[in-house]
């Protein structure tokens, strides 16, 4: 027992010292897996993968492009690409193919006014200010239009000639919506592309909507009186003559087609023979030439008092170039020929110039481009 009693406390000592350091290596050993965890948290945190600087955009004519994936700066590489880029990013476009009229500018914000400009990039009409171009270092250029079967091989060409990324996104009249789609993609910026996609779905389909429900004899013949004699038009089948077809009209000029992209000319007496139900031009001189010509009298559209101005500004409404700008178009030829199917006011060239032109028109505004282009 005296034994035990000098045992007892000796046990005692060394189970508490034990306990002690058991105690200390359990918190020296949380210590440590809590700096362990927070260096591996670190390292993670440190070793996130940098945002790759390119990636691959897929475009309109299959080709894979390697482009930034920030982009800041673009060049539209022709007039209908600088239609459709002015409407969704105007701030990145670098240049100009070609300058705006003061026609334009007058409509437009004073800081678009004097910029760069590059020309047209290709083709036929091909006169690019490379010096220029290179000066103003786009990330990208943009090539906006009608599909072609060389144009896989043009963009190539054009990519390989000035060393920088070219892409092509398809537009036509009726698919606007998928062009500002693929730009969404493209410039990785939602709006205002979003927002133009569903105007324009909604517009085109809405035209193809009522065209379906004109019948035959209720279609009314337009002719596009173009050039100072106004004997130069769009013939039926052409992509600048797209908007006639699609809101319910019958193109008048059932003539061949330019081959080189031009007006096709016509006789006054091939004219004649069509006698037109609605006559448009886009000239003011021609306009009234129209009016006041004995010869253009004998037309039914002048007898009647169906000749009209198509509007010009900010853009034009048809053509010049064939672009979305040919969508506020739609609203005004179909109200013009079908006013009871529809709807078009200084109201709607008022929004639709403010989401897609960047510019607050006044009523006054609207009432001057509207000028000769509506029935009174």
């Amino acid at each position: 027992m005296k034994m035990l009693k000098r045992v007892l406390p000796c046990l005692l000592a060394a189970v508490m010292l034990l306990t002690g350091c058991q105690t200390q290596s359990n918190q020296e050993q949380n210590t440590a897996d809590a700096q362990t965890t927070e260096t591996t948290q670190t390292t993670q945190e440190t070793e996130q993968p940098e945002e790759a600087e390119t990636r691959i955009f897929v475009d309109s004519a299959d080709r894979e492009v390697e482009i930034p994936t920030q982009i800041d700066k673009v060049a539209a590489s022709g007039v209908p690409a600088q239609m459709v880029l002015f409407t969704v990013c105007p701030d990145k476009m670098v240049g100009l193919a070609r300058q705006f009229s003061e026609e334009k500018l007058k409509y437009l914000d004073e800081k678009y006014q004097n910029m760069t400009e590059f020309g047209q990039f290709y083709g036929k009409n091909a006169n690019l200010n490379m010096e220029a171009l290179l000066k103003a270092d786009p990330d990208v250029i943009i090539d906006i239009g009608e599909y072609k079967d060389s144009i896989a091989s043009d963009m190539d060409g054009l990519q390989q000639q000035i060393g920088i990324p070219v892409v092509f996104i398809e537009a036509d009249l009726e698919n606007y919506d998928k062009t500002y789609a693929m730009l969404q993609d493209l410039l990785g910026e939602e709006e205002p592309a979003a927002t133009m996609e569903e105007y324009a779905r909604m517009t085109i389909e809405q035209a193809k909507e009522i065209s379906a429900q004109i019948g035959e004899e209720e279609k009314k013949s337009v002719y596009m009186a173009l050039g100072e004699n106004g004997l130069s038009t769009n013939a039926k089948g052409s992509y600048h003559a797209q908007i006639l077809e699609l809101v319910g009209a019958e193109n008048a000029a059932d003539t061949q087609m330019d081959s080189k992209g031009g007006g096709s000319e016509i006789s006054f007496e091939q004219l004649m023979l069509w006698n037109p139900d609605v006559i448009i031009t886009d000239q003011e001189d021609t306009y009234q030439m129209i009016l006041q010509d004995e010869m253009w009298s004998t037309l039914d559209a002048v007898k009647n008092g169906q000749v009209y101005k198509i509007p010009t500004a900010p853009f034009n409404f048809v053509s010049d170039p064939p672009s979305v700008n040919r969508l506020i178009g739609i609203s005004w030829l179909g109200n013009l020929i079908y006013p009871e199917k529809y709807s078009f006011d200084q109201q709607t060239l008022i929004e639709f110039s403010d989401l897609f032109y960047h510019t607050a028109l006044t009523e006054q505004d609207a009432q001057e481009i509207l000028l000769h282009a509506v029935a009174e």
